[in-house]
């Protein structure tokens, strides 16, 4: 879970409790914790539905990226499943003449289809092919600008151009790159396209091939259990791809406010982009510091009280943080000699919903013995 890190203004005051305890009073600011929506996929944003500053529920679609790819392995996915559940009822109800006449004609067509696209794989003529040519292009391409451009910088080097001439050869070079890039891009998936449409046209050759057999010899119960097995394996991969699909729509994990959308309509986003930043709504915490002569009088848990301008609210020690850090000078105190603290959060049940970020809070630190 990320978190909004604001600059706090941070001091410590000790006051008497008892004989054999004592409060450490430490100053902060509310702040909300932030939930991230981020990309599992990666490809176009083709739709932004909020934007920064908007409130959202859990499970708002913030944005879709492109599913065409992914919209046509479930496709093929689904018809596999289709074709499957028919064989399975076929083996169960037993086979006709008339079906066996349809199963040969039909695994026919489907060699057909399967020789047609293994033959344009293996002639070239495919969009692998041409993609492969725009690639080698724009290779010799990229190739050939950054020669120019060493020519350029040696030249600029020797003050012989201007810092412009420099400049342009710099941006030449980066137009080089990314068409470079793109092409690349173009290649692998014309590879996976290609590699998809031959992998489907041999899997549905297959299952009609062996539809065909068993309805020429009849239907063991072994028969069946084994298409019904076949079955059950290709929906759990139809699930599989359907999962994977929902992933194109990027949702919000928890009700708040967008306070950062990092991504625009058009952009390409890979995975484990971060989308968009969400405040959480009534999930709450003070950001303090602690003097470390303290550190070991607190711990984990450690419930305390919060006053704010709306009265005082319980609160719980939910982080300690690993490091040390010096205090900055405008924020030292006399009861911090070494000027440096430690980070801790408390943690606020603010169910109401009384506390937004920004306000100032006194945190009261009873200090263990």
């Amino acid at each position: 879970m990320k978190k909004l890190l604001l600059v706090l203004t941070t001091f410590f005051i000790l006051t008497g409790c008892s004989s054999n305890s004592e409060n450490l009073t430490l100053k902060g600011e509310i702040q909300n914790n932030i939930v991230s929506s981020v990309s599992e996929v990666s490809g176009k944003i083709v739709q932004m539905n909020k934007q920064q500053g908007e409130p959202v529920k859990k499970g708002d679609i913030i944005a879709v990226i492109d599913s065409i790819n992914q919209e046509y392995i479930v496709d093929q996915l689904q018809a596999v499943v289709d074709m499957k559940k028919a064989k399975l009822e076929e083996l169960e109800n037993g086979a006709r003449p008339e079906q066996i006449e349809q199963a040969s004609a039909k695994v026919e067509s489907l060699k057909a289809q399967l020789d047609i696209l293994t033959a344009e794989s293996e002639s070239g003529s495919s969009s692998v092919s041409i993609a492969q040519d725009a690639l080698e292009s724009a290779q010799i391409n990229y190739d050939y600008i950054k020669s120019q451009y060493d020519i350029v910088m040696e030249s600029y080097n020797e003050d012989i151009i201007s810092k412009s001439d420099l400049d342009l050869a710099a941006y030449k070079l980066d137009t080089a790159k990314t068409q470079l890039d793109t092409a690349k891009s173009q290649l692998q998936s014309a590879k996976i396209k290609s590699d998809q449409g031959i992998k489907a046209a041999n899997a549905n050759y297959d299952a009609a091939n062996a539809e065909l057999k068993l309805l020429q010899s009849g239907a063991a119960k072994e028969s069946i259990d084994m298409a019904q097995a076949d079955l059950n394996q290709s929906i759990a991969q139809l699930r599989q791809g359907q999962n994977t699909l929902s992933k194109y729509n990027i949702a919000a994990l928890a009700d708040g406010i967008i306070i950062s959308k990092n991504f625009e309509l058009g952009d390409i986003v890979t995975a484990g982009g971060d989308i968009a930043d969400v405040a959480v709504l009534n999930d709450i915490y003070v950001l303090c510091y602690i003097p470390d002569k303290y550190l070991d009088r607190i711990y984990y848990n450690q419930e305390l009280d919060v006053k704010t301008s709306q009265g005082t609210q319980k609160g719980r020690v939910s982080y300690i943080s690993l490091t040390h850090e010096y205090t900055p000078k405008d924020k030292q105190s006399t009861s911090d000699s070494k000027h440096t603290a430690t980070k801790i959060k408390i943690a606020i049940d603010d169910a109401n919903g009384i506390l937004k970020s920004g306000i100032t809070a006194e945190v009261i630190v009873p200090l263990i013995e």
